[in-house]
């Protein structure tokens, strides 16, 4: 039986316990406070500045007009998809444009500036060293639309800043946003700089490139081919992903962080991060700018900006001229123009190899400033970082020590169990967060947050913090120690879950991933705010808002970057690779926002009286979100705002034998797939018609490319998610015409060659893939033959892309090749050659049962759908 005195004692503890504990409001509270800092960074993120009119250029005179650039706007848009080749964009796109800087020039200061404009026509090709899908793309004239701005006194600059654009759209897309927007703001950056009073210390160059969307075709003739690129020694990219939002600078350098310097000290609404640069460098992007053939072919350094922020209706009918704000022009042509004044003056363009360096750290807080450091500079101060930081939690635990009767060593044993505690917690909370998206994927319940996009928060996140917030609770609960109080334990856990954070960033520092400077800020703060309670000897409850102080401003800037990951991310979910899992991605962005910034906070739970109150609360959330994302709100899709995707391609397949004649002709459908729910709704749609929608299966083994007219040879990637629909085969005014004009043999050598004409429309594709036995030695769409790309049934396959611009005469080529064929069945056969011909802006050519089987489509569907026409022959 227990004495009296023991009662006592055992009463004083259960009441010194509670005494130290925080009401369970509290944890509401602090989360009401998190979610209202989170709103508040979104109303920060989304606030635009005021877009100026024309009214306003007497009280404005050196700023950007964002009312100019809309009319601009108006009218380049107007005319419909702008697809290399078409008349939209070969005729009335470049006659715009020419207008347009004629206009900029008779308006120019005279006595300061001379603007010269000219129209490239290019020819050339280029070769894409993909890694399954090489392939060599040819141009034949092609148009850019340049203009350069020159002192109009003295000799022509020997260096020059350039300005890039594209104003060629993708096929049913009147490209208002990609890239009307970057083509107009150029057209007002402009206007406002010839009218300076005094000229620059460079040339600035404006490339309108007329052929992007085409493997970057544009700024390749314009790199490889116009003499004013060899005196570029930078460049300002603008495309777009996106409809409306902030520019962010995404790109660059690479190796010259002074252009960093410049964005820091003139841009007036920075928007950038390192995050962005080595997410799109690691193709988590699927699309490229023109930024790749500047920095790589050219060889020279700059920046890429792009709109990226809710891209649901990039690439579609919808992006057009009413979904651009004037304030998104207004932001992107203050920053732009700001920059290239800066740098037209900068004296670094001198001599800017002299200036090379490393890749920098760079982001913005905030959008209020810009911070960057080289990342040597990133090396010291993440080394240096981690040393403070643990001396500032040894020093914690020493003056815990002398306030208890344990030692430095027994502290420091129940540190490692507490960060064991939190690594197993947050192994628990990340692979139930993974374990949940991989569930979803296999019952075909995905993409839930496409349009409701808080679900993420109730699907990932909350299981996350689940995990995060139990472990610590069930570990003071169940694991009793009588010489620690409730809050030094809880100080331990939050230093462990700082070493595990100053662990990370020593990998990710070790692998020179400049990403990890989310780690840096977290743990600087948290340093921080340990010294500071360490200098007021963690008095009680003192020490608790001194750390929630402390986590302010990291939370918020965590807050801006979950905002830009997700609102870019999330659309591109809808036009990904349909085989891959679309939750695991967004998933893992989830939980490591739940890590970044409920990292400190989540031990704090064990603090609060009846904790187990809020993590039922969390857990309701989660079940409502599984509730709402089976129903039809959690439906992905909705019409003109998230539209689903859908390619169709209607095509006439000729297949011929070696002798000329027709093996196999017909007709059908194939639908490249976009997203996870692409082969639903084609075989719902389908059926309704009498008709079957079939995976391509042995077409694959038995035809070079599926005997499909496949626009890039990398859609063969997604082979095994395509489907085919059996139709009639069609005729096209515009049929493919391939013509063998003549064949040489050199019989020492072993060699022939066989020269062609193809006459067919401006987008047209060339399967070669010689026989067993044969090789393919020379061609003239370039100098060297590349690699083969992924064999088939044992032989090696190029491809080649080709596009016309103004200039449709018939292509002339040739083909070289070595040997006899190997097998007897083959005798007499040197190569297959399938000539493709894409028909993307004939809107005119469309059959009426094409017609009929797509206005099938609901209303929330985007259906981009062209005949094209695939002619197979044996040589």
């Amino acid at each position: 039986m227990e004495s009296e005195a023991d009662l006592f004692e055992s009463a004083n503890q259960k009441r010194s316990k509670r005494d130290a504990q925080i009401s369970p409001w509290w944890l509401l509270g602090l989360s009401g406070a998190v979610a209202g800092v989170y709103f508040l960074v979104y109303w920060n993120w989304a606030a635009m500045p005021i877009a100026l009119r024309r009214a306003d250029v007497l009280t404005h005179p050196d700023r950007f007009i964002a009312e100019v650039a809309k009319q601009h706007l108006f009218e380049m848009s107007n005319v419909g998809p702008r697809v290399a080749g078409s008349y939209a964009n070969e005729i009335v796109t470049v006659q715009f444009l020419l207008r347009v800087i004629d206009e900029i020039a008779a308006e120019a200061n005279s006595a300061a500036h001379r603007v010269e404009v000219e129209v490239q026509r290019a020819y050339g090709d280029m070769y894409l060293d993909y890694e399954k899908y090489p392939q060599t793309s040819v141009y034949q004239g092609i148009q850019n639309v340049v203009a350069r701005i020159v002192p109009a006194q003295g000799s022509d600059p020997d260096n020059y800043l350039m300005l890039s654009s594209h104003f060629d759209s993708v096929p049913q897309s009147p490209g208002a946003g990609d890239d009307g927007t970057m083509s107009v703001i150029m057209l007002e950056v402009m206007r406002q700089l010839v009218q300076g009073k005094r000229s620059y210390e460079h040339g600035l160059v404006f490339v309108f490139n007329g052929c992007e969307e085409n493997t970057l075709q544009g700024s390749h003739a314009f790199v490889a081919h116009h003499r004013w690129f060899a005196k570029v020694r930078t460049f300002i990219n603008m495309d777009v992903a996106a409809n409306g939002g902030r520019d962010i600078m995404f790109q660059a350098g690479p190796k010259y962080s002074f252009l960093m310097e410049y964005y820091r000290d003139h841009v007036p609404h920075p928007y950038c991060t390192a995050v962005a640069e080595e997410l799109f460098q690691a193709d988590l992007v699927p699309s490229e700018t023109d930024y790749l053939i500047y920095s790589t072919v050219g060889n020279i350094p700059g920046m890429d900006f792009a709109h990226s922020t809710w891209g649901y209706l990039y690439h579609t009918a919808y992006d057009a001229y009413d979904t651009i704000p004037n304030t998104t022009l207004q932001h992107t042509g203050d920053n732009v123009l700001a920059l290239a004044k800066a740098l037209a003056n900068a004296p670094e363009l001198y001599d800017i190899r002299e200036h090379e360096g490393s890749k920098a750290v760079f982001f913005d807080f905030l959008n209020w400033f810009l911070v960057y450091y080289p990342l040597w500079a990133s090396i010291i101060l993440n080394v240096g970082l981690v040393v403070v930081a643990l001396c500032a939690i040894g020093l914690s635990v020493w003056m815990m020590a002398r306030s208890t009767s344990l030692t430095v060593g027994q502290l420091l044993l129940q540190g490692l169990t507490s960060m064991g505690v939190v690594l197993l917690s947050l192994i628990v909370g990340i692979g139930l967060s993974l374990a949940l998206a991989a569930i979803l994927n296999a019952v075909d319940s995905t993409m839930s947050w496409f349009t409701q996009t808080w679900l993420i928060f109730g699907l990932y996140v909350c299981p996350f913090l689940i995990a995060t917030c139990t472990g610590p609770l069930l570990y003071i609960h169940f694991v009793k120690n009588d010489h620690l109080s409730l809050h030094a334990r809880v100080q331990l856990l939050l230093h462990a879950t700082c070493v595990l954070y100053a662990l990370i960033l020593v990998v990710l520092t070790a692998m020179s991933i400049r990403s990890g400077y989310l780690f840096t800020m977290a743990i600087l703060f948290y340093t921080v705010t340990t010294l500071v309670n360490v200098s007021i000897k963690y008095s009680p409850f003192a020490w608790l808002y001194v750390h929630l102080a402390g986590q302010i401003a990291p939370i918020a800037y965590f807050s801006s970057v979950s905002l830009t990951a997700f609102a870019t991310f999330i659309p591109m979910q809808g036009r990904g690779n349909a085989g891959a899992n679309p939750e695991l991605l967004i998933a893992l962005f989830a939980v490591l926002v739940g890590l970044l910034v409920a990292g400190f906070l989540t031990p704090l739970v064990a603090l609060a009286r009846k904790a187990y109150l809020y993590i039922a609360i969390v857990a309701v959330f989660f079940v409502v979100s599984i509730i709402v994302m089976v129903t039809s709100a959690g439906f992905p899709f909705r019409a003109h705002t998230s539209p689903q995707r859908f390619y169709i391609y209607h095509c006439t397949r000729e297949f011929y034998h070696q002798n000329g004649t027709l093996r196999r002709l017909e007709g059908g459908y194939y639908v490249h797939p976009q997203d996870r729910y692409t082969g639903d709704l084609i075989r719902e749609l389908a059926v309704k018609s009498d008709l079957s929608a079939v995976p391509l299966g042995d077409e694959c083994d038995k035809e070079l490319y599926c005997g499909i007219p496949f626009y890039q040879n990398t859609q063969h990637g997604q082979r095994e998610n395509g489907l085919w629909i059996q139709g009639n085969p069609f005729t096209l005014p515009e049929a493919i015409d391939l013509q063998l004009v003549d064949s040489q043999r050199d019989p020492e050598l072993n060699l022939t060659t066989f020269f062609f004409t193809a006459k067919g429309t401006d987008h047209m594709s060339f399967y070669v893939s010689p026989v067993e036995g044969v090789k393919l030695v020379g061609w003239s769409f370039s100098k060297t033959i590349p690699r083969s790309g992924l064999a088939w049934n044992g032989q090696e396959v190029h491809f080649v892309n080709f596009v016309h611009g103004i200039d449709d005469r018939p292509h002339e080529f040739y083909l070289t090749v070595h040997g006899t064929a190997s097998k007897a069945a083959e005798a007499g056969w040197s190569f297959y050659l399938n000539i493709v011909a894409q028909y993307m802006h004939h809107e005119q050519y469309r059959a009426s049962e094409f017609q009929q089987f797509v206005d099938q489509f609901p209303d929330y569907a985007h259906v981009v759908a062209y005949p094209a026409h695939l002619v197979s022959r044996i040589y």
